[in-house]
Formats: C-alpha cells, structure tokens, sequence
C-alpha cells in the first residue's frame, strides 16, 4: 500500500496529469450539453405566427406534443401516425415528407417524428427500400408488430446470407425484445453518439496519462536507482500499475457518470424508458431501453477502457523514452477504427475485436455493435461482436498486467 500510495503522489503532483484529468471533466460536461443544443423545432401558433424553438425549450415543447403518445408504442398510436402524414401529404398533392413546400404547414407532424421512422422500416421491401406513405394501407398498422418481426428477419438474411447461426442467433436475441415498443420524449440517438466520443476521448487522455508510468523512468534513469532498493522490482512494479488503473479508472467512471447524470437531467429522465429499437432501428438485437444501454455501454467500456490501460502500461515498460512509449499506445488507440478499411471482411473484424481497445471508437464502438448485425464466424459457428469484444477485453487485462510486471522485472539496461 505504501507503494501504491507514493506512486499514486507522483502522478498526481505532476501539472500534466491535472491538465488531462481537468479536460476529461470538461468533455463529459461538454458532451452531454452540445446534444441539446441541436434540437430545434419549428410550428405556427394559434395566431399564424412563425414560433422557432432551440435547446432546452424545443425538448420541453416536443416533451408535450408528445406526452399523449408516451408509454406503449399500440398499432393504434402508429396508426395515428401514418394517418396524419398521410393527411398533410395529401393537403399538399405530394407523396412524401420531403416534397412538401417550405410554406407548409407541418406541425400537426411534430408528435409523430419518432414513430414514422419505424413505418418506414417496417413496411420497406425486401431491398429495404421504404415506399412513399402515401402507398401504406392504413389497416395494414394493424400488423406493425409482425412487419417489425418479418422486417428483422429479412435484414438478417440479407446481412449474413451464408451463415444460418448467425441469423438464428439474431433471431432468437430478437425474439426476446419487448413488444409493444416503449416511447417516452427526450434522449435520442444522438445523444448517445455523444457518450461514445467521451468514452473514446477518456481513453486517449488516459492513455496519455498511463504511457510514461514506466517509460519515463528509464529515460531519466531514475529506474536504475529504484531496483537497487529492496523492493524496487516486483513490489514497485505492482505499485505504479495500480496507482496508474486507480487514477484512471477512477477518471472514467466519474466522467461517464457525470455524462449520464447531465444528460438524462437536460433530457428528462423518463425518456430513458424508451425502447432502443425507437430512438435506433426497428431491428435493434438487444432487449434493452434507453437507460439500459447507457449503463450497459459504460459498463462494457469501462472494460475495454482497462484492456487499453493494460496494454499502455504494457508499453511502457518496453519502451526506453516517454515519446515512444506514448506514441505507440496511441497508435493502437486509433488501430481498430481502420482495421476494417485496410483489411475488408472477417480479417478485419477479428482485428478489430481482438486489439486493445477494439470496441472503442467512432466507427467500432460497442454501442454500435450492439444495434449493428455483425458476426464473426468460425466455420459454420457465427459469435456475435459484442461478447466477443468484452471477453477479448477481460481475458486481455490480467494478460497485460502480468506481462508489464514480468517486463519490469526482466528489465535490463
């Protein structure tokens, strides 16, 4: 404990650590504030008057148009939905949304935004095209439920055409999703983009943090010094891992907490009941809300977040400089965003998965995944990518860990 704790002095007296720490706050702030700031809506009053809403307003405005339809997404309330787009289409002698004329009247639209996304997938073709809704029977709402199942299963077979596992196991996680859907205003899927780009910045930081625990000591020399000590091996290794994954861990959890507190708080915290297959796709796998999914995706971050941790730490200890050390963590921060690009196929998502870090970033983050229909196959066996990104990350921390001590004790000049 004595180690863990000068170790743990030692980083934190250091201005560049407070720099880092202090910028990981203000982007968790920062990122769940910007969300709200690009809601906008726009309707004529009682009077005929033009009223134009941005930000909190325009969420509490929507919040009550659309307080009727809240709870349970019925056939009847998605039959409510393509009526009145059908109305306002046929007012203005057009057959979608995005030939009506800038001076129509659309506000009658404004509760229904959310639910006519999923019509449009329900009720597209085997291509997914969706056809105009104008050309939807309105009777045909009745079957929502079955189109949304029969929809699912089209889109497996298209994804994955060649292997039958991986469209039961997508059938079977489907067939576990609550139906009627649950719909509450408030947090959409951009908010959730947003608790992606700071699990992705939390790490870049941390990294920056964790990749000269070892390095810079070697650099400064100062490692000679400390392994003529008594316990300046085993024991001082295991103490500046353990003070490098308290502080960070530390950083992220009360980072993305802080995230999840601002913007379910600007939001409204009912909406996080909102089924994911509402503010995503129809055809979302998992059976999860909204509020689920941001603890579940913080949760399996959190682990990929130490995995990447690790294998800094795991750098450090090779490396004879600070600047190298440093660079090549980063490097495998950024790796599994293009694995897909220069290796297309299976090659390239096993990469993905299987590097440090694989489920986070922009294009490959385990939020995405989750709402995504991506297997790995194995013969005829299909893996779905998220456990596969969370076991890699569990197996990989202990790995990590113990090759850095092993590294540090092995060190030699």
């Amino acid at each position: 404990m004595r180690f863990l704790g000068l170790e743990m002095k030692r980083i934190l007296t250091t201005k560049r650590t407070w720099i880092l720490l202090a910028a990981a706050l203000v982007f968790s702030g920062m990122l769940a504030y910007i969300p709200v700031t690009f809601e906008e809506v726009s309707y004529t009053d009682e009077q005929g008057q033009e009223i134009s809403l941005k930000g909190r307003e325009a969420v509490t405005y929507l919040r009550g148009q659309r307080s009727k339809l809240e709870g349970e997404v019925t056939p009847e309330k998605v039959k409510q939905a393509l009526f009145a787009y059908q109305e306002c289409l046929t007012k203005y002698g057009v057959e979608d949304t995005y030939e009506l004329p800038e001076e129509a009247d659309t506000t009658m639209l404004i509760p229904y935004w959310e639910l006519i996304h999923g019509v449009r997938e329900a009720f597209a073709d085997e291509n997914g095209m969706a056809p105009a809704l104008t050309e939807i029977p309105i009777e045909e709402t009745n079957r929502y439920y079955e189109k949304v199942q029969e929809r699912t299963k089209a889109l497996l077979k298209m994804e994955q055409p060649e292997h039958r596992s991986a469209q039961k196991i997508g059938e079977n996680l489907y067939q576990d999703v609550e139906k009627p859907f649950q719909y509450y205003s408030g947090i959409g899927s951009n908010a959730m983009d947003y608790q992606v780009l700071l699990i992705y910045l939390i790490t870049i930081l941390c990294v920056v943090i964790a990749s000269p625990i070892f390095s810079s000591d070697y650099q400064t020399g100062a490692d000679d010094i400390l392994r003529c000590t008594k316990h300046g091996r085993g024991k001082m290794a295991v103490g500046k891992i353990g003070s490098a994954v308290l502080i960070c861990g530390s950083t992220f959890l009360i980072c993305a907490m802080v995230w999840i507190a601002v913007t379910n708080t600007l939001f409204g915290w009912e909406s996080t009941k909102t089924s994911l297959q509402v503010i995503f796709s129809i055809s979302s796998l998992p059976n999860l809300d909204v509020g689920q999914t941001q603890w579940l995706n913080l949760a399996a971050g959190f682990v990929m977040f130490l995995a990447m941790i690790s294998f800094a730490l795991y750098l450090s200890t090779k490396m004879k400089s600070m600047v190298s050390s440093l660079a090549a963590a980063l490097v495998f921060c950024f790796l599994p965003v293009f694995a897909t690009s220069v290796f297309p196929g299976q090659l390239g998502l096993w990469l993905q998965c299987l590097l440090p870090g694989g489920g986070i970033g922009m294009g490959n983050s385990f939020l995405y995944m989750l709402i995504d229909f991506k297997f790995l196959h194995l013969g005829s066996q299909s893996v779905w990518i998220p456990y596969v990104l969370v076991a890699a990350a569990l197996v990989q921390i202990p790995v990590f860990l113990g090759a850095a001590v092993h590294s540090h004790c092995k060190m030699r000049k």
